[in-house]
């Protein structure tokens, strides 16, 4: 089985090649923004026609010549991109983009042959721990101590700038054989902001809340940019310094979120989740009041990525991901006899108490044991029919 596997590395560019790499950010912002404004001018042009305007570019901006030309054609492709997934309502309209937000392009491998010699723009060793890259040549990297070669073909290189840090991200298609499918073992999860994630066994996988660790300096960041002047040199510093606090609480809850998925799919074989429609509980309802604090908790539990992340492990380890519809009342059933407790939708409740046999279990183990049953049932049924 063939399948795209992404390898990220720690990029340590010298001064010169610091300078290209700022160079490209402006160049491909620039084509994108281009490209966006005649787009809008006329929908029917496809990204072939817009490629072929490149040429007329250079005379402009004679600077796009010096940077790599397949970044300049990939910033089209993602401009279509955009457009194809805001016509399938996946995302809204493509905007232009700012400098110093999202800092970022992308590469592709190009193969060719003189005198029966390959050559390739991009390439990875280890060995040596560099990666050539078009216009850039040879950039010290860092990252994946064990991994001594990386097998397969590489489709592309992405180049992306995080507060004061380069990565590179190298995408390659591998060739894997997957382990046989098993359903000896099967687990629900609850997810939730007090407890991030409680499965059917018992476990409990608690919320470290890294927000409030770096909260009081993104503020305190915050208030120093408004101070400054826009664009002057102490306000760009500041927006680096924050920039920074951002990837590091980023990389904290991925880091914490990637465990957890780790520890759930090791030691079972079907994996059941609710099916959590995130903007749902993020807007108002019934013109009620809208409770802040809990808006805010959801955001930072980052239910989204807890998601994507099982359903990634789980095709990766040939295992069964199964969610259970939105609306599924988990926390209101009684695990052990069915009776429904319609009083449980208050969240202050944390202990399920059965009116009917009298059984007490914590709220989240209840769901969560609710949730394993109604994905059984979803997976034999869909197996049956």
């Amino acid at each position: 089985m063939l399948r795209n596997k992404a390898y990220k590395f720690r990029l340590y560019p010298n001064k010169e090649q610091q300078i290209l790499i700022n160079k490209t950010f402006g160049c491909t912002r620039l084509i994108y923004n281009i490209m966006l404004d005649k787009k809008k001018r006329n929908n029917s042009l496809s990204c072939y026609d817009l490629i072929k305007e490149i040429p007329s570019l250079y005379k402009e901006y004679p600077f796009l010549k010096e940077v790599d030309s397949c970044s300049l054609r990939c910033a089209i492709f993602d401009l279509d991109n955009a457009y194809q997934r805001y016509y399938k309502k996946l995302g809204k309209y493509p905007k232009y983009k700012k400098k110093g937000c999202k800092d970022s392009y992308r590469t592709n491998l190009i193969t060719s042959t003189y005198k029966n010699k390959a050559y390739e723009n991009i390439k990875v060793d280890l060995k040596n721990k560099t990666i050539t890259l078009p216009k850039l040549k040879e950039v010290n990297i860092k990252g994946y101590r064990n991994l001594v070669k990386i097998n397969g073909r590489i489709i592309n290189a992405t180049i992306t700038k995080e507060g004061k840090k380069y990565y590179v991200s190298i995408v390659v298609e591998e060739s894997v054989i997957l382990p046989d499918k098993k359903e000896d073992y099967a687990v629900g999860i609850d997810i939730g902001v007090k407890s991030l994630v409680v499965t059917s066994d018992g476990e409990t996988y608690g919320n470290p809340r890294y927000n409030e660790k770096y909260e009081k300096r993104i503020k305190k960041l915050q208030r120093d940019l408004t101070r400054k002047i826009k664009g002057s040199n102490n306000y760009q510093k500041v927006k680096v310094n924050l920039s920074e606090i951002y990837r590091k609480l980023s990389n904290a809850r991925k880091k914490m979120i990637e465990e957890i998925v780790s520890k759930v799919t090791k030691y079972n074989d079907i994996i059941i989740a609710e099916k959590l429609k995130v903007k749902e509980m993020l807007v108002k309802k019934e013109k009620r009041e809208q409770n802040k604090t809990l808006r805010k908790s959801i955001i930072n539990a980052t239910f989204g990525l807890i998601k994507r992340k099982l359903e990634e492990k789980c095709k990766m380890l040939n295992k069964t991901f199964i969610q259970v519809d939105t609306y599924y009342p988990s926390s209101q059933i009684c695990s052990r006899c069915g009776n429904r407790n319609t009083r449980m939708k208050d969240l202050r409740k944390r202990e399920y108490k059965c009116s009917k046999c009298g059984v007490e279990l914590d709220r989240d183990i209840n769901a969560s044991i609710n949730i394993e049953y109604e994905g059984i049932i979803k997976y034999y049924k869909r197996r049956l029919y």
